[in-house]
């Protein structure tokens, strides 16, 4: 089983039962529904398809929630698909009017006033790129830099944008509350800007009396590199949002902004995505390139807590192909990685007796070349705090909360199990053997035991060895 988790965007080309039952069987540890595409309906279906499938499989995955967020957006078109020819002057406006060639509308009033003659302004998540030459109280006038196809209510970007939209729309509102009832485990915010806009939604979700959901923010934008320690303090876990990232800051940056965020938060035990354009090419041909794989695998190389797949799994023609090719990308490379380098490089903050068991987990099953962690836990901090070392070893994770163990479908090497609550360490110890047994089809082995002694503790203070014959 790889330890580098994988997340698969369902869209069009994989909105079938069995389709995502492929994602899954391929690799897929968490699924995602982009609100931006998808409505409730839609998502409810996804939602009902991947429980029972988890239910038929008899295993646990994640389902995560992206929040449409404060974005702006080309208006409808003439036809759903409409060429921008290089050279050619479009006007970008504000009146809710059907665009065409010459003429589009923006989806965000009291825009235009904000951007700069001599700027730049990005059609359908970049595929186009405009000058703008001239400007009046509600329009202005570009000039079409390459030719391209653009498609109607697709992504604009403008860099350096300072504009204050909304950051929570009643629509996001509605998502987020619709994520409550339907015990969606992961929330991925678009778009934001700052750590006030996640306490924003963590607001909401205190007031639906959720605290199981966990927030995921997106960065995409320049205002989030700057207060993106902030932002990593204020959420559960980051992503890394290339696409609009590199249209919104000098693309030439892009590797080093990643490395310094995936650094960041590792350093604060957070869950670190990498997404967008994977392996992009995947979407029309059965192979990747080599400089996808290598992209894919230099992410397994940094040891971040997953991977997205996004329009390759969404509109792609080969959505479960191109699942299994990172599956097999991922398990290559993970063969390669020295785990106890990595421990010895984590400054160790063991200023709890929970932290302190869990390094001590990760060390000792890295010394003794363990075949796996069994971490007993009711909340998930503990089997997360583990993971957040790099052990060497799988973590298996079990817990008597199906909510909380498939909370943990994102994080670093843990296989989530739901199991019956124990009343007794020995019981702890015997759950252990068998969940090992069952989960990495294993008869012997060195397993390391963390958990609760007594079982009334509620916190971490427990390991034990075991060797299974």
């Amino acid at each position: 089983m790889n330890k580098t988790k994988m997340i698969s965007t369902v869209g069009p080309s994989s909105l079938d039962k069995e389709i995502i039952r492929g994602l899954i069987k391929g690799g897929s540890d968490v699924i995602r529904i982009n609100m931006s595409h998808s409505n409730l309906d839609e998502a409810k279906k996804i939602i009902g398809y991947v429980r029972e499938i988890n239910f038929e499989e008899k295993i646990l995955t994640g389902i995560m929630l992206d929040t449409k967020g404060p974005e702006i957006r080309i208006g409808a078109l003439e036809e759903k698909k409409v060429f921008l020819q290089k050279d050619k002057i479009i006007r970008l406006s504000e009146s809710e009017i059907v665009g065409n060639k010459d003429l589009i509308s923006l989806s965000s009033k009291g825009l235009i006033s904000h951007i700069d003659i001599g700027g730049y302004v990005y059609l359908d998540s970049g595929k186009v790129k405009l000058e703008v030459i001239e400007k009046g109280p509600d329009i202005i006038l570009c000039k079409i830099l390459n030719d391209a196809i653009i498609n109607q209510y697709s992504i604009v970007n403008i860099p350096n944008l300072d504009y204050d939209i909304k950051f929570l729309s009643n629509y996001d509102i509605e998502c987020i509350k619709f994520a409550s009832e339907n015990k969606v485990d992961y929330i991925a915010l678009s778009y934001v800007k700052d750590a006030a806009d996640v306490l924003d939604v963590n607001d909401v979700l205190i007031g639906l009396n959720n605290n199981n959901i966990q927030l995921i923010s997106k960065i995409e934008n320049k205002n989030a590199i700057d207060d993106i320690e902030n932002i990593i303090k204020a959420s559960d876990g980051i992503m890394v949002s290339r696409g609009d990232l590199g249209l919104d800051t000098e693309l030439e940056k892009i590797p080093s902004i990643q490395k310094r965020i995936v650094d960041l938060t590792k350093r604060e035990e957070k869950i670190i995505i990498i997404a967008t354009e994977m392996l992009a090419s995947m979407k029309e041909n059965v192979r990747p390139t080599r400089a996808e794989v290598s992209d894919v695998a230099s992410s397994v190389v940094e040891q971040v807590d997953a991977l997205m797949l996004s329009s390759e799994t969404a509109i792609g023609k080969n959505p479960v192909q191109t699942v299994e090719t990172m599956s097999k990308i991922i398990e290559s490379t993970e063969k390669e990685l020295d785990y106890s380098s990595y421990l010895k490089s984590v400054i160790n903050k063991s200023n709890t007796i929970s932290k302190a068991i869990s390094y001590s987990a990760a060390t000792s099953a890295n010394n003794i070349n363990a075949d796996a962690i069994v971490c007993s836990t009711t909340s998930g901090l503990t089997a997360k705090l583990i993971s957040s070392y790099r052990p060497g070893c799988p973590v298996i994770a079990i817990s008597p909360s199906e909510y909380v163990a498939r909370g943990l479908s994102l994080n670093y090497g843990i296989i989530p199990v739901y199991t019956k609550m124990m009343t007794s360490t020995d019981e702890l110890v015997e759950l252990s053997k068998k969940a090992y047994k069952v989960m990495l089809k294993k008869d012997e082995g060195k397993i390391v035991i963390v958990g609760s002694f007594p079982l009334s503790v509620n916190y971490t203070n427990y390991m034990k060895i075991e060797e299974i014959k």
